[in-house]
């Protein structure tokens, strides 16, 4: 019975997180952006006319009980619909080499704004850094570094060749890495390791996220470590049998 439970969730596990995953950022989306859409529509609709008011019981204007859809949930709905419309429009015009001389020009007038000129560059650096086609940083390089502590590894990516500073006063060639936190990767810290102390790990940025954002359970098929995989490479101290049978075998059932 306990097998068969552990096939089901297996099988439904990726189901459910897909979902969850879908609802945050259909939400996040919703709240945030078809939400304010709508407000701005419901205001013109009365504004302009197009949904009549009437005078309630007690004396209070009230809009047109037809429009109650509108007003309730169909605002926000249109809302979010229109702006997943307007970033297809932005991303097809920004596609074009008059788009993006007029988006750089936009940007340029951003970064001479007052506080707004400290957050953009930082915000934008983010974006590219995660979602840019052409990523400037080295973030293709998925490595292994000692982080939290010598003798366990988390897994990072290469963001830039360090500072020079940091190069100066340790007198060692130090790497910036930026370790992701699990499984919000959107958030994570950085730090700078001796390049000696990196480990190159052969997966690719897509595989080292799912990785990530799994916590650890997903892993490319050809990393997996099986009961029959050999580790090559520096001879560690191996896990002694009992407990390896122990670890594989089935609890026992408690005793009566």
């Amino acid at each position: 019975m306990r097998r068969f439970f552990a096939k089901g969730l297996f099988a439904v596990l990726p189901i459910v997180v897909t979902a969850a995953v879908l609802y945050l950022v259909v939400g996040f989306l919703y709240n945030n952006v078809g939400v304010p859409i709508g407000e701005v529509l419901k205001w013109s609709f009365v504004k302009w006319g197009l949904i009549r008011e009437l005078a309630g019981p007690d004396g209070k204007t009230l809009p047109d009980e037809h429009w109650g859809w509108f007003l309730t949930w169909g605002a926000p709905v249109i809302g979010f619909c229109v702006a997943i419309v307007l970033t297809l429009i932005m991303g097809f015009f920004v596609a074009t080499f008059f788009g993006r001389k007029l988006y750089q020009w936009f940007e340029a007038i951003l970064k001479r704004v007052p506080l707004i000129g400290t957050i953009y560059p930082y915000a934008r650096q983010f974006t590219d850094f995660f979602f840019g086609d052409e990523k400037k940083q080295d973030f293709k390089t998925a490595v292994a570094v000692p982080f939290p502590m010598r003798g366990t590894y988390s897994i990072g990516f290469v963001t830039s060749e360090g500072m020079k500073a940091l190069n100066e006063a340790t007198q060692k060639h130090l790497v910036c890495v930026f370790v992701p936190a699990a499984p919000t990767p959107f958030s994570g810290f950085v730090i700078y390791v001796p390049r000696e102390e990196l480990v190159p790990l052969p997966v690719s940025v897509d595989e080292a996220m799912r990785i990530i954002i799994s916590a650890g359970v997903i892993h490319p098929s050809h990393q997996m470590v099986g009961p029959a995989t050999q580790i090559m490479g520096p001879t560690h101290a191996a896990i002694p049998d009992e407990l390896a049978k122990a670890l594989t075998r089935a609890p026992d059932a408690p005793k009566s």
